[in-house]
């Protein structure tokens, strides 16, 4: 068998204060667990693991949805904005931001704990304004208020979403769907060929949506929350 060596993600663990690393094993790997508080598995499959120490704490199974860009979008955009032009602070974008990770794993491990979560996503919204996440955010609003927003980031000529939600009062309304061909539109405007959005199999009404949008999986990975056992 071959021993595979932890990657230590140092923002995760300046981030959570604690030690954290991440791996993607096969079944012919072992881990050196050394001395982590965490260790995220990352398995290309479903197969048993465990590790000597650690405790499985949560399991879920992300999925990468993608689609070739090739058509652009022949609608009036006007009620999409963008903070380039109409500019709104992090507070504005709070609420979405945790309805858009209400099925991640840093909330649905407890381990972490809401208050981390929502501190977690808050710095997500604060980097994407000042556009270290973020090429660009896409919002619309109802009454002064957000009521659904989009992060985008380019790598060459593959658009990701980062973070995207409608208010649950809105939902089933169009409006993500607005939000999305907006994104489509720019980043075919821009020169990008593919938009991928990463989401949880078990967040059902999202993978249905994406689908509905022309989207297809564009590959899949099983996530583990592995934590020291104190216990011991």
């Amino acid at each position: 068998m071959k021993l595979m060596k932890i990657n230590f993600l140092q923002w995760d663990s300046d981030f959570f204060k604690k030690k954290i690393g991440d791996i993607t094993v096969g079944k012919e790997e072992y881990i050196d667990t050394e001395d982590y508080d965490l260790i995220v598995v990352k398995q290309p499959f479903a197969f048993d693991f465990g590790l000597n120490g650690y405790q499985l704490s949560f399991t879920e199974t992300k999925l990468n949805f993608i689609k070739a860009l090739n058509l652009h979008h022949h609608q009036d955009f006007a009620m999409v904005k963008n903070t380039d032009t109409d500019e709104r602070n992090a507070d504005y974008f709070k609420e979405l931001a945790y309805e858009s990770g209400k099925k991640s794993r840093f909330l649905l491990d407890e381990k972490f704990g809401e208050e981390k979560f929502r501190e977690l996503y808050d710095m997500w919204v604060i980097n994407s304004l000042n556009k270290k996440f973020a090429l660009k955010i896409f919002y619309i609003e109802e009454d002064g208020k957000a009521i659904g927003f989009v992060t985008l980031q380019q790598y060459e000529r593959l658009g990701k979403i980062g973070l995207i939600a409608t208010h649950p009062n809105f939902q089933g309304k169009g409006f993500g769907k607005k939000l999305l061909d907006k994104v489509e539109s720019f980043c075919v405007k821009n020169e990008m060929t593919h938009l991928e959005i990463p989401t949880q199999k078990e967040n059902i009404q999202a993978c249905g949506f994406y689908k509905k949008q022309g989207y297809t999986i564009k590959d899949e990975i099983i996530i583990k929350h592995y934590w020291k056992d104190d216990s011991l």
